[in-house]
């Protein structure tokens, strides 16, 4: 079998590394050694033992001194770039230490610090912190989510005030490159492992292609200092020159203070042993039957068979074709290449350690993946389990037995070392350290003395999801931490310890493979560096040159980079010449670049990123290698190659194909080449940003911003210095008539409402006196205007008399004049009637309209509510004055109540709270009684000091108008909006506690903004976001506008005197703290309102004035029409309507002017018939979504009056409506024709006899007619087996679940939420609705074409049932969001879900520092009663606050499970929270009963004791601060 042993084995990768790698073996293979339960039972022994003796012998870490040598090299740094060569643990880290110090007091520029591996740039943020506190320092990595920070800003903000960045390398070279970090920012890089920077490393491209490009035209460019134990990563000397030469810097070592180098540096003493093995190196081993076995089952697989080459000739696609053509030519499948890796280990593992370790490797192999069988595994597992079925697994000893000469040799060094051990044994292959570290731990020799444990490497596997958090294996930094505190004296590594991670010194290090080059060796040598440590050196022939070569070059190495007098060198080009001609795709006002090297990984993200998003689909890029063949009279006569690089159908198909520029004489150089081809194109039509990343939607509206949750914005515009000063100052007045109608009074109230300035229209303003009952204010549409000089027009200001009506008693009000005029048109009112009248019962009686009454001394205003002619007995009143016996007897009385405490509100008071409407109880006729002699009354209804009472919040009123009014006139002006009431609406937040806020409209503008966003970009989903808005708000001016505080409580009148000492028009620098999303929120609900006022058209002029787009921008706004026209244009002429699409297009009832767009709406990216120029329904479907969210919030704006739908109930509506569930059902339950069908009847075959029968016997008669469905689903244009089987497994679901789901919907009106996620629709049933919707929009143009066809599929008519009916459409899982915020610790939910196969499969809490249900033992797995035989059932258990709420099973899908636990949660929370409501309110009753005005025995002109005593003294008002100011709700 020509197998390599090495193939499919990559390299090691240093734990934690952040750069890529791939490993295509299976993990189910590697685990089977890797793993063993052996092994694990061994580790858990060791990490429960103490060895004391062993922990002080393993030193730590001290504090780190600068000595003479390293004073030297920060010496040598200071005068040129220089690369540190010291040994392991002589202290390279100290002279980075004070070269940065030095860096910090010398520059305000950031410090950038490398190093290869997580693990490693962790220890050394930890140095850095604890050397130099001063500077703030951060660590960034992968599990950081770098790779997703795509904005300057977020870059920006995460570096804000950072001094020193610790990274790996890969991080810093990506945010150069992409223009995020620029050279120019920094002053010094610390290169760490300095020698891994060659070919196409990071930093080798870093420095190559940015940092000497600069250097050479004179730009700033930071210092560089490498760090390394040895310069070379080959055996080749010249390698050394490279290295100074990619890094602009002399190798240097300490050359004045050698000596107490060497003396801080200790060198084991290395000892050359010899294993030798009869067979060379590279001899094939004589197989075991095992491995024969094994080998003839994987010739014995048939690839005609292997599910992959199954499935890709079913494609019938070009990249299908090509893929298939490698698949039979290279065995190139997942399948073959998982059984080739697997045997070739065994190979090597038979040849280095013996047959025994081969067979255990490959029984437990086998075993694996037999057993992975019984778990629905994918189908190359059942393939590749259908061949290993066969062989028979013999029984394999745990103690191992036939073992090489090379492994008993390792075992004898390892017995005879003398001293306590603490040691390493480096392996190359990942296998080999599992399978080295069970003999050392189980063989008889080495067992007792050593507790071993194998540290290996981290590798990426292709295709599994990427978790920063999971970059370090588990059981290895276990091992590793054991290791440091003693519990193990022996690991067993791959070259993962030999640089970087922070081991403690040994004094015993083996090497069972070759080091590969002089720096492995230098590092694993330099590990031992306790007294008397010893290095081994594995060899098979001891007589050779090993140890002597070793030495000598590393002998040679220093002289080279010893000598001082050496200069850096001009860098040589790599690789293929001509790459340094290839053209870079460079971005001028970033700095990013993009070169032909890396562009591939970056064409692979953006696939990944912005293709199709159904799983049914590969969406990576494929290439096609074709010969180019030259010349024959040429003189080279070389093959040449060319690629065309093909991207997933979710590209437009103008931009799907592209080819290399030049020929290349490799598949690898002509592949990067078209790479780059495509990237560029895609640069060049804006889907790659200036950054040179995908495009995200909020790159077309660039300079988004660090979203900070709040912001600092200009105060709100205060509108009265200029009302104040036209006072004064202006030449005309302006008056609107105010009618206010009075609960109670039927003649209205007639005054004109006058200002210096235009009055605002207001709409119809209800201000509420008390829970029940409200005053009116109703402003006339007609506006008067007239000079000043005719005041009389305008006649007398009534404004001081109402307002001295009200609160005279309280605030010196006489002589000053208030901003707002109001004159009464039906009667003069003036100060002078206020008390004006002593008190006569028939002189009360004889008013029309009662008026107030008033204590004697104070003037406090009262109603009276009933004349007694006497004195009540005591026990009658409800609250009796504290002198009632003193009181005269034989007066009037009156019962009375006072004005109340928070007249006047925006909003209906709480009724528990109003005390207005007092009710005889418990035998109190009368609440609280006064006689005739201490009151006067006034000589004017009441009526007119409860206007006087308001005029407070109809002054507020009136001020959010003219703040509206400056907008809309002014800033807005251009947009000619004609309803000053709704933009004051859209600038009212909900915690302005105004009559209405800007919610509603809020939710208008963003479907508006949604809709054109997409239109105008014709592919893009949401093109703004909060952040957005929110600058965009800032920078128009709008903060100012925003009205998002409620009326002071502590109301004080302010007069026009106040505000001439003002500016006219202030532009106040003051600010305040404005949640950013209602910045953006106000940006939104003007342009609902634009929409209102003028349509979409309207909308747009809105959302161009507001949301501007710069002129680098490629984004641009553009009207509608020429947006709808446009994607018009590019929908081929000349398609013919397949056939089996006609039914479809006329059970819709519209006829499409261009057939093509129907075929892209029902053509899934699978479709066989995908060309590069075919497009799928993908960019529909964007188009689609944001359509059919503009005609269903049309439809709920359309409930007006009673039926007029809050803001969060038209969110509830949209968002349940539009739900991939609900228009994936509809799609299932749309039935676009019926066709006839015959079958056999079994009944009439029963009855002659036919079963089994011949079709002989079979005639017409035994034939029965139906009728056969063919719903809108069907007719989706694909060509996969994946969508085939899904859409048949979905549609036994849904004929499962079909008549429950109607009967929910249509009888019980509620959308069955839980029902929906059994049925499990796949994401595309939606897909073809949306996308079916955005076609017949850009034909038609017509949003009645839309709606029509939106009746037909059932959509329109189910809203409006759900509307009809009230149905509750809340989705349980927002709903228990609600009842129970996940992100409070009293309510925080936690989900446990359990499979009954695998068992809990899905748990958390918000919190990582809380205590799980599982953890805390509320949660056990039972076994099932009712386990279906074949499928897999789920249950969930729900948690509020650490409290079971809820508990199912039995369901279908995991999703099922977790909408019906939240279902059974929310009922349970509301059940509890009605009944504390209920036992609250009782509570409540009673309290108030007994406290009701509690202290009130001096308010309101009753006397206490201490009243009494001063003689009188003046009463306190009920609800004053200490400054006498009112206190107002």
């Amino acid at each position: 079998m020509d197998l390599d042993p090495r193939e499919d084995n990559p390299a090691e990768m240093d734990l934690d590394r952040d750069d890529s790698s791939q490993d295509s073996d299976d993990e189910s293979f590697k685990s089977a050694v890797e793993e063993p339960s052996d092994l694990k039972n061994l580790y858990q022994n060791a990490l429960e033992e103490s060895s004391e003796e062993l922990i002080d012998k393993v030193s730590t870490p001290a504090a780190l001194t600068a000595r003479a040598y390293q004073l030297e090299m920060f010496e040598a740094s200071l005068k040129e770039n220089i690369i540190v060569a010291m040994d392991t643990g002589s202290g390279k880290t100290q002279v980075a230490v004070l070269r940065i110090a030095r860096e910090l007091e010398q520059s305000d520029k950031r410090i950038w610090f490398l190093a290869p591996t997580v693990a490693l740039a962790r220890q050394q943020h930890q140095v850095l912190q604890s050397q130099i506190p001063s500077a703030k320092a951060i660590l960034l990595c992968g599990k950081d989510g770098v790779d997703s920070w795509s904005e300057q800003a977020v870059w920006d903000a995460i570096l804000l005030n950072v001094r020193i960045v610790v990274s790996t390398y890969q991080i810093l070279s990506d945010a150069n490159a992409h223009g995020f970090v620029g050279l120019d920012s920094l002053s010094l890089i610390v290169v760490d492992e300095a020698h891994n920077c060659n070919g196409s490393h990071p930093v080798s491209r870093l420095m190559t292609e940015a940092y000497l490009p600069a250097k050479r035209a004179g730009l700033p460019v930071p210092s560089i200092l490498g760090l390394t134990a040895s310069p070379l990563m080959s055996n080749n000397l010249d390698d050394i020159e490279k290295l100074e030469q990619v890094l602009d810097a002399v190798c240097r070592t300490p050359t004045k203070h050698r000596e107490e180098l060497l003396a801080h540096a200790n060198r084991p003493e290395m000892l050359v042993v010899s294993y030798g093995d009869s067979e060379g190196p590279g001899a094939e081993p004589t197989p075991t039957d095992l491995m024969i076995r094994f080998r003839e089952a994987y010739h014995g697989l048939d690839i005609s068979k292997d599910p992959e080459v199954l499935f890709l000739k079913a494609q019938h696609t070009e990249r299908a074709r090509e893929r298939l053509r490698q698949a039979f030519t290279k065995k190139d499948t997942v399948a073959h290449k998982e059984m080739r890796g697997v045997y070739n280990r065994a190979v090597l593992l038979c040849r280095e350690v013996g047959p025994w370790a081969a067979d255990y490797y490959l029984s437990r192999a086998i075993s694996q993946m037999l057993a992975e069988l019984e778990c629905e595994p994918p189908a190359h597992f059942r393939y590749i389990g259908e061949a290993l079925g066969s062989i028979p697994i013999p029984a394999i000893s745990e103690e191992p037995n036939q073992l090489s000469p090379k492994v008993q040799t390792l075992l004898q060094v390892l017995a005879s070392h003398e001293q306590d051990p603490v040691g390493i044994v480096f392996a190359q292959e990942r296998v080999m350290v599992s399978i080295v570290t069970h003999v050392i731990s189980t063989h008889p020799l080495t067992k007792d003395r050593y507790r071993t444990a194998s540290m290996i490497g981290t590798a990426r596997v292709p295709g599994k999801t990427k978790n920063y958090k999971d970059m370090t294996k588990k059981e290895d930094m276990t091992s590793l931490e054991g290791f440091r505190e003693g519990r193990f004296n022996l690991l067993v590594a791959t070259s993962v310890l030999e640089e970087g991670i922070d081991v403690p010194i040994c004094n015993l290090v083996i090497c069972f493979d070759e080091p590969l080059n002089i720096k492995s060796f230098i590092q694993r040598r330099g590990r031992a560096r306790m007294g008397s440590s010893t290095l081994y050196l594995m060899v098979q022939d001891a007589s050779g040159q090993s140890a002597t070569d070793w030495r000598d070059l590393e002998r040679l190495m220093k002289e080279k980079y010893e000598d001082e007098m050496r200069q850096n060198a001009e860098p040589e080009l790599v690789e293929d010449p001509r790459l340094g001609d290839y053209p870079v795709l460079e971005v001028k006002s970033t700095g990013a670049r993009m070169t032909i090297r890396d562009v591939r990984s970056h064409l692979h993200h953006f696939c990944a990123k912005v293709s199709s998003r159904s799983r049914h689909l590969q969406n990576e890029p494929y290439f096609v290698i074709r010969k180019v063949y030259p010349d024959p009279a040429s003189p080279d006569r070389r093959t040449l190659l060319k690629a065309t690089v093909h991207l997933p159908a979710s590209v437009v198909p103008d931009l799907r194909r592209h080819e290399s520029l030049w020929t290349w004489t490799s598949e690898r150089l002509a592949i990067k080449d078209a790479s780059f081809q495509a990237y560029k194109a895609l640069y060049n039509a804006g889907l790659v940003n200036d950054h040179l990343l995908p495009t995200k939607v909020s790159d077309f509206l660039t300079d988004l911003g660090y979203d900070p949750g709040h912001i600092w914005v200009k105060t709100q515009f205060d509108p009265w210095p200029e009302v104040a000063h036209a006072w004064q100052e202006g030449s005309f007045l302006y008056s609107r008539r105010l009618t206010i109608l009075v609960p109670g009074v039927e003649v209205p109230l007639e005054f004109e409402f006058v200002l210096p300035v235009p009055v605002p229209y207001m709409a119809p303003l209800k201000l509420w006196w008390n829970s029940t009952s409200a005053l009116t204010l109703i402003t006339d549409p007609e506006m008067q205007e007239f000079r000043k000089e005719e005041v009389a027009n305008a006649g007398p200001d009534h404004s001081y008399a109402l307002l001295a009506m009200a609160f005279e008693h309280r605030f010196p009000l006489k002589g000053r004049q208030y901003p707002i005029r109001l004159v009464s048109t039906q009667r003069k009112l003036d100060v002078d009637g206020i008390a004006a009248l002593e008190f006569d019962p028939r002189l009360y009686e004889s008013f029309p309209q009662p008026p107030l009454v008033r204590l004697v001394d104070r003037k406090v205003p009262y109603f009276v509510t009933k004349v007694l002619p006497s004195k009540p007995p005591v026990e009658l009143v409800f609250k009796p004055s504290p002198d009632h016996a003193d009181l005269p007897v034989n007066v009037p009385y009156v019962v009375y109540k006072p004005i109340g405490k928070a007249v006047g509100q925006f909003i209906p008071p709480d009724a528990a709270l109003d005390h207005d409407n007092w009710t005889p109880k418990n035998g109190k006729l009368y609440q609280k009684v006064l006689p005739s002699t201490r009151i006067r009354m006034d000589d004017f209804p009441a009526v007119f000091a409860q206007v006087g009472a308001v005029i407070p919040a109809f002054t507020r009123a009136v001020e959010m108008s003219l703040v509206a009014a400056d907008l809309m006139y002014n800033r807005l002006g251009c947009l000619e909006l004609d309803n000053l009431p709704l933009v004051t609406t859209a600038l009212l937040s909900s915690g302005s506690r105004a009559p209405t806020n800007y919610e509603r409209l809020e939710f208008i503008g963003d479907t508006i903004l949604k809709f054109c966003a997409c239109l105008t970009a014709s592919a893009l989903y949401r093109l703004v976001n909060n952040v957005r808005l929110c600058r965009a708000s800032v920078d128009f001016g709008l903060d100012e506008y925003i009205i998002n505080s409620m009326a002071s409580k502590k109301w004080r009148p302010k007069f026009v005197e106040d505000y001439l000492g003002e500016m006219k028009s202030p532009k106040s620098e003051e600010t305040r703290q404005m949640s950013s999303k209602t910045v953006a929120d106000v940006v939104e609900s003007l342009i609902g309102a634009a929409y209102v006022c003028g349509g979409m058209s309207k909308a747009l002029e809105c959302i161009s004035l507001l949301i501007p787009t710069s002129k680098s921008s490629k984004f641009k706004w553009q009207s509608i029409g020429l947006s709808r026209d446009q994607l018009f244009e590019l929908a081929p002429n000349d398609a013919i309507l397949p056939k089996q699409l006609e039914p479809l297009e006329k059970a819709m009832g519209y006829t499409f002017t261009k057939k093509s767009l129907l075929i892209e709406a029902m053509t899934h990216p699978s479709c066989p018939g995908l060309s590069d120029n075919d497009p799928c329904y993908e960019r529909l479907e964007f188009l689609g979504d944001a359509t059919l969210d503009v005609i269903v919030v049309k439809r709920l704006m359309a409930e007006t009056g009673p039926n007029e739908l809050a803001h969060n109930d038209m969110h509830e509506y949209l968002s349940s409506v539009v739900t991939a569930d609900i228009m994936a059902f509809l799609a299932m339950e749309w039935v676009i024709m019926q066709t006839d069908i015959f079958e056999i009847s079994p009944a009439k075959l029963d009855a002659l006899n036919l079963l089994p029968f011949s079709k002989s016997k079979i005639t017409s008669a035994n034939l029965v007619s139906d009728k056969e469905d063919w719903p809108f689903w069907r007719f989706m244009r694909h060509n996969s087996q994946h969508v085939a089987a899904t859409q048949t497994a979905t549609k036994e679901r849904y004929l499962a679940l079909r008549d429950d789901i109607r009967a929910a919907i249509w009888k019980q009106n509620e959308l069955p939420w839980a029902l929906l996620a059994r049925m499990g629709p796949a994401k595309f049933y939606s897909d073809i609705v949306e996308s079916l919707i955005g076609a017949v929009w850009v034909d038609s143009g017509s949003w009645e074409a839309c709606e029509h066809v939106l009746n037909q599929m059932g959509l329109l008519p189910l809203l409006d049932h759900l509307l009809k009916t009230k149905a509750h459409v809340m989705h349980p899982n927002v709903e228990l969001q609600i009842l129970a915020p996940p992100n409070k610790r009293e309510t925080r939910t936690e989900f446990v879900i359990i499979s009954n196969k695998r068992g809990i499969i899905s748990r958390g809490t918000e919190f990582e520092d809380e205590v799980s249900a599982v953890e805390d033992g509320l949660v056990t797995v039972e076994p099932y009663d009712d386990v279906p035989a074949h499928g897999e059932v789920f249950s969930c258990k729900l948690f509020v606050g650490g409290k079971q709420v809820a508990d199912v099973t039995g369901a279908g899908t995991k999703e099922e499970a977790r909408v019906r636990a939240a279902e059974m949660g929310c009922w349970v929370i509301k059940a509890e929270r009605k009944a504390m409501a209920e036992k609250k309110a009782e509570k409540a009753a009673a309290a108030a009963d007994a406290n009701e005005d509690k202290g009130d025995k001096t308010e309101n002109g009753d006397t206490n004791a201490k009243s009494g005593e001063n003689g009188g003294k003046e009463e306190v008002p009920d609800r004053r601060d200490a400054d006498g100011d009112t206190v107002m709700n």
